[in-house]
């Protein structure tokens, strides 16, 4: 069987074929496809380089990965060079004390993977993918039992740092100490370095220690494993299967917005129409439905509002109507649900991505059950709540997420 490693640097590709043979060396980026054709792999191994690589990390106060996949996408997205859409995504979950998680985000372009994927298509070859980030971790697990440390690998012009603290990576850089970009760059380094004051490990010679001014007492050097060189180390570790990585899609969900406003005058027609005090109302999507709802709140506006002769939008001249209407406030008499509608329908702006489905109101407490976009727009529900003379929370149920990624929530509230 032969198996092709590649690690992708910069322009270049460096590879190690073994099988009954072992063959090494490097080409073009550019010469990939006449490469594969010439060597035709049964096993394509493909390490993507830090400079390719996005990490990030984020704490969470709960536990639940699937609620945790869920609100990556909002924790992560405005720290992305590029939509959030343009990457491929793998994760490590670590528990931190009693009930939260820290997961570490390791994000590609999907370009650079779907490249491979048709790649390794064609020739019909079994693909894996692999970081030097996390090899480079790997190496120095198996290397040592210092929890905390830093890791440098180096070769030509090419550095990789790793900072791991309590054993769990928190940081990776990569440099090229080359031409302009060779002072700034061991400056940094040397910045890193000083400021964290961990233990120094540094894979093999050749790290360029004098430029860096490393003290060779505060320094371990790591033997590499026998017969192979520094080079090709992470050649070598790729050929761990443990150590491979699967990139996923974080995607956000694409839902249907309907404002709140609207979603009130739905409320009004079901009300008329079943003289219920507790309406239920849902927003229908397909359109075919949703005109002949338009029609019939027509007929009940006509009908309900008989001095507007002038019909053109009725929800909007629905709105206005009870906006102007003096009825009876909810405090001194007998609840009245246009009212409490009116009253509600001001703490949901427009702007706001929340979409109510289900509205009660029974005596001074009143259910509202709906979606929103995520976790910080409950929050901001909660806040204008909270501001409100007229209402307060009195319970928020259990949250939880639907196939789009939309939060399901519960509220109670009471009238003042």
């Amino acid at each position: 069987m032969k198996i092709c490693t590649l690690y992708l640097k910069y322009e270049k590709v460096i590879y190690r074929i073994t099988g009954t043979n072992i063959e090494e060396g490097a080409f073009n980026s550019e010469e990939v496809e006449a490469f594969l054709d010439k060597n035709r792999p049964d096993i394509l191994n493909i390490i993507i380089s830090k400079p390719h690589l996005i990490f990030r990390r984020v704490e969470f106060p709960f536990r639940n990965k699937r609620k945790i996949r869920m609100v990556i996408p909002s924790e992560i997205e405005e720290t992305l060079p590029d939509n959030i859409d343009n990457f491929l995504f793998s994760l490590d979950f670590f528990p931190l004390n009693k009930n939260g998680m820290v997961v570490n985000i390791y994000g590609v372009p999907s370009v650079l993977i779907d490249f491979w994927r048709n790649i390794a298509n064609k020739h019909r070859t079994k693909l894996y993918f692999f970081l030097d980030t996390l090899l480079l971790l790997q190496f120095l697990k198996q290397s040592t039992d210092e929890k905390n440390h830093i890791s440098i690998y180096e070769e030509e012009e090419y550095i990789l740092l790793n900072i791991v603290e309590n054993g769990i990576l928190t940081g990776s850089y990569s440099y090229h100490l080359t031409g302009a970009e060779n002072l700034e760059n061991t400056e940094l380094i040397k910045e890193i370095i000083n400021k964290k004051g961990l233990p120094l490990f540094i894979c093999g010679p050749g790290v360029k220690t004098k430029e860096l001014a490393i003290s060779e007492k505060n320094i371990r050097y790591l033997d590499l494993p026998r017969d192979i060189s520094k080079k090709y180390l992470f050649h070598y570790l790729a050929s761990i299967k443990a150590f491979k990585r699967d990139f996923l899609s974080l995607k956000h969900s694409i839902g249907i917005k309907i404002p709140v406003s609207d979603v009130a005058i739905f409320v009004v027609f079901l009300f008329i129409s079943f003289f219920s005090f507790s309406p239920y109302f849902k927003v229908v999507e397909k359109q075919k439905e949703i005109r002949g709802i338009e029609e019939e709140m027509k007929q009940i506006f006509v009908s309900t509002f008989p001095d507007i002769q002038n019909v053109v939008n009725p929800l909007i001249q629905a709105r206005e109507k009870i906006m102007k209407t003096d009825i009876t406030d909810v405090k001194k008499g007998v609840p009245s649900v246009l009212k409490v509608m009116a009253d509600i329908t001001t703490l949901f702006p427009d702007n706001m991505d929340a979409k109510i489905d289900i509205f009660r109101i029974a005596g001074d407490t009143i259910t509202l059950s709906g979606t929103a976009d995520s976790l910080k727009t409950l929050e901001k529900i909660k806040e204008r709540i909270d501001k409100s003379e007229k209402f307060s929370v009195t319970d928020i149920g259990t949250i939880s997420f639907d196939t789009k990624n939309r939060a399901n929530f519960s509220i109670t509230l009471k009238v003042h």
